[in-house]
Order: C-alpha cells, then sequence, then structure tokens
C-alpha cells in the first residue's frame, strides 16, 4: 500500500494554528499529524511550483479551455461535495470563500470540521440547493473562478455574461471523479499530490477486491440503496462500489437515482441488506420498526436479519463519488463479507487512512461519529 501524507500551506504558519485549534477545539483531542520523511508525497510534490501567478489552463468537463492568471486566490463552488475533495488537494486555505449551503449542512455533520475550520466561514447566500446562482451576491465576493455542473447551462451563461470564469464538472463516474482531482491540482499546482491521491483510492479499493475475487457470484449480497423513502438507488456511480464490494443491487437495470418504487417491488427484491443513504432523516429503525406509515417492512430478509444501515459521513457522504468512497467499499465488504473481512477493523482502516490522506488524527470520539451512528436500534 503506497503511503499518502497529507500537507498544510507550509509557508502559512497561521493555517497551521488554525487547523491545530479547530481539531482541540470542541473535543480537545484531535491532533494534526507531523510531516514524516516516510510519505509517498514529499515536500516538493506539496509545494511544487508554489502559489504564483504564471497563467494556467484549465480543460474543464465541457470541453472548454479556462484561462488563469495565476493560481487563483478567491474559489467559489456550488458542487455539494466539492470543498472536501479540494481539501484533500490542496489542503487547509482560505481560498475557498464560498460554497452550496448544502455542502455546510454536512460539513456540521462531518470529520471535516476538526481538519478545515476555515470553511465554516465560507459565504453560502450566492447559490441555492438547487445550483441556481444569486449573480449580484456573487460579484460581491470577487471570486477568481466559480466550479458549477455541466448541465447548469443556463447558470454558467450567466455568470460568464458577468464576466465569472466558470469550471464545469460532471457527476457520475470514477473517470469523473480522477477528472475533479485532477483539474484541482493542476489549478493549484498539485498535480503531482493528485496523481498520487488517484493511486492510493485504486491500491486501496484493491485490498478488498483481491478478496472479493476469490468469491463466485452466487456468493454476492443482494442490497436495496435507499435515498429516501421509497426512493432507490439504480444504476450509476453506485454500480461501482456495489461491485467491489461483492454485491448485487436488484435496481441496476433501473436508470438514476432517487427513483420512486413501491412495497409490491421492493417485496419482489426481498435484499439481503438495505443501506440509507445521507442525504435524508429517515433512519434504519424507522424500516426495522415498521415506523412509516401504511408500509410494512417486516417480511423482508434484511429486516429479519437486522441488516439495515445508514451509510456513514465521514470527511462528506460516502454514498456520492469522493476520496474516501474507498473507506465506503471497505465499510460495505466488511458487512456483506463478515467472514472473509474478519480481519478488517474499520475504526482501524479509517482512522489510518485519515493519518496517511489528510495527515490528520481522529481521537475515538471522532471515529464513534464516522462509524457509530449507522444503526440506531
Amino acid at each position: 500500500m503506497r503511503r499518502i501524507k497529507y500537507f498544510m500551506l507550509t509557508c502559512v504558519t497561521v493555517g497551521c494554528m488554525a487547523l491545530t485549534g479547530g481539531c482541540q477545539g470542541a473535543r480537545g483531542e484531535g491532533v494534526a499529524k507531523e510531516k514524516s520523511e516516510e510519505s509517498v508525497i514529499t515536500e516538493a510534490s506539496r509545494d511544487e511550483k508554489g502559489i504564483g501567478k504564471e497563467e494556467i489552463v484549465i480543460v474543464d468537463q465541457l470541453g472548454k479551455e479556462i484561462v488563469l492568471d495565476g493560481v487563483p486566490e478567491r474559489v467559489a463552488t456550488t458542487i455539494m461535495p466539492f470543498p472536501y475533495i479540494y481539501y484533500a488537494v490542496v489542503g487547509n486555505s482560505d481560498h475557498l470563500i464560498a460554497c452550496n449551503p448544502s455542502s455546510l449542512l454536512a460539513y456540521e455533520d462531518s470529520a471535516l470540521k476538526y481538519m478545515y475550520p476555515e470553511l465554516a466561514h465560507a459565504n453560502t447566500e450566492f447559490v441555492d440547493t438547487s445550483f441556481v446562482v444569486n449573480i449580484e451576491e456573487l460579484l460581491k465576493l470577487e471570486p477568481e473562478v466559480v466550479f458549477q455542473w455541466n448541465y447548469m447551462e443556463e447558470e454558467i451563461a450567466k455568470m460568464e455574461a458577468a464576466g465569472i470564469k466558470v469550471v464545469a464538472l460532471q457527476y457520475g463516474t470514477l473517470e469523473d471523479l480522477e477528472t475533479w482531482i485532477r483539474i484541482i491540482g493542476k489549478m493549484f499546482d498539485k498535480e503531482k499530490r493528485a496523481e498520487e491521491l488517484i493511486a492510493y483510492f485504486h491500491d486501496s479499493v484493491g485490498e478488498v477486491t483481491e478478496k472479493i475475487d476469490t468469491l463466485s457470484l452466487e456468493d454476492y449480497k443482494n442490497i436495496l440503496i435507499m435515498s429516501d423513502n421509497l426512493k432507490v438507488n439504480g444504476s450509476g456511480f453506485y454500480e461501482y462500489y456495489v461491485g467491489k464490494s461483492g454485491a448485487v443491487n436488484p435496481a441496476q437495470d433501473l436508470s438514476g437515482e432517487a427513483l420512486n418504487v413501491n412495497m409490491e417491488q421492493i417485496y419482489q427484491w426481498n435484499p439481503d441488506i438495505i443501506y440509507i443513504g445521507n442525504f435524508t432523516s429517515m433512519q434504519p429503525s424507522d424500516i426495522v420498526e415498521n415506523k412509516l406509515e401504511g408500509q410494512d417492512w417486516s417480511v423482508l430478509d434484511a429486516v429479519a436479519k437486522g441488516q439495515v444501515y445508514k451509510i456513514p459521513i465521514g470527511g462528506y457522504r460516502w454514498a456520492p463519488p469522493g476520496v474516501e468512497t474507498p473507506l465506503m467499499v471497505k465499510w460495505l465488504a466488511k458487512i456483506q463479507h463478515p467472514q472473509l473481512f474478519e480481519d478488517l477493523d474499520m475504526r482501524k482502516e479509517v482512522s489510518d487512512f485519515y493519518k496517511e490522506v489528510y495527515g490528520f488524527e481522529l481521537t475515538e470520539a471522532m471515529l464513534d461519529e464516522i462509524l457509530n451512528d449507522t444503526q440506531d436500534f
């Protein structure tokens, strides 16, 4: 396993102090890990060219070229998971000045608040949760570049007409995630760092697939991923971690996410395990204890065996693609194939991941927050 070491902007000692203070604030225990010569990421790869003002050309996921005067110091994003992916590549900084309000909602429930206290001050008034931008509010922030979804064409045109540079990103595949990481890496002179993160991602998932490959398809678990009550996720990125963790999704022939279904359909699927996403307040106890009016979940195998789980939130929600997807794959594999992964300690996996990727040491209480709220019955 390659070892990856997170970094802080070494030229800004104030940023280091802010991180330490943020981690020791509410719980007084989290500590930033010191630099180590064992890390694959060298000092040169952390700093690379430094914060300079050489022209940078980015090609976004619409195939459009965006020319920046140098490494931007005022960045805004409408994209919900963007802040924690940005943090994984760039590190602690106050350059991310604005984000989606939903990003901060997740932030308050995540470990990111301990690692990246500066994000708490990000402006959220320029955009709503449907990614529609208020140009007047955005212009007040004087962003050098804004990240927006590629399908929000009218919003992109609106911003560009106001003289704002926009980078369009696409959602849905592992390749898209890798492109995000590479775009961020190039924009912030962290290209080597970006490639090391991608390599670490694949190495980490490979630890699971090496064992999963010894199974036959008959050993795969039948799982259902619910985004909300009577809403399931079909094809899409979910296929990646479902397959890598040794499972099949009976809804995989349905295209998209948050798809409406009825109880009769769920009875037909009769999943072995049910997972509930992080964008809903719905909890495992709602299903296991039959709290949902007009619905009887008790006849399902997953309920009879107590196999209903809430997907964790780490640096961000684990359900969408992100830098912590390898942890999602391991968590699923441990639940689905406990004997095959009996030596897999998820607390140690998460702790080691945070040390290697973020350079941050989680406390036991922080690990509890991530892993102990997956079942509430």
